[in-house]
């Protein structure tokens, strides 16, 4: 349980920075903790996505991930953007390769942020 709620403090950190420099990714909101709230909603549902969702697109595109050498996990990683861009109406990406850089960012910071917080919790 404290996993998880790590892994989506990380979500919605990670989607926040991302938003504040990439020119494509944006979180509206009148004020600070109306972004907030929105970020927490999209980190949310992304980190679902990502538990639930996402071991069954990559078991149906192992063939497309083995020619691309991993490569289409990005492709996935845009999906899942994609489809919290669709749902959470405060979010907003522009274009495809908005999706794609935005997900490379929001992944190499989440990617970033767990060695360093689960690399710490193992030394103790």
């Amino acid at each position: 349980m404290v996993r998880w709620l790590l892994d989506w403090v990380i979500m919605t950190f990670s989607i926040t920075v991302a938003s504040y420099f990439l020119p494509f990714i944006r979180i509206a909101g009148d004020t600070v903790w109306d972004q907030f709230k929105i970020a927490f909603l999209a980190g949310l549902l992304l980190g679902l996505l990502h538990t639930f969702i996402k071991p069954i697109v990559k078991i149906l595109s192992l063939p497309i991930n083995m020619l691309t050498l991993g490569l289409f996990n990005i492709v996935i990683n845009a999906g899942m953007l994609w489809v919290v861009d669709y749902f959470i109406k405060g979010l907003k990406v522009e274009g495809f390769w908005g999706y794609v850089l935005s997900a490379l960012v929001i992944s190499i910071i989440s990617i970033i942020l767990t060695k360093i917080i689960y690399y710490e919790r193992k030394k103790k």
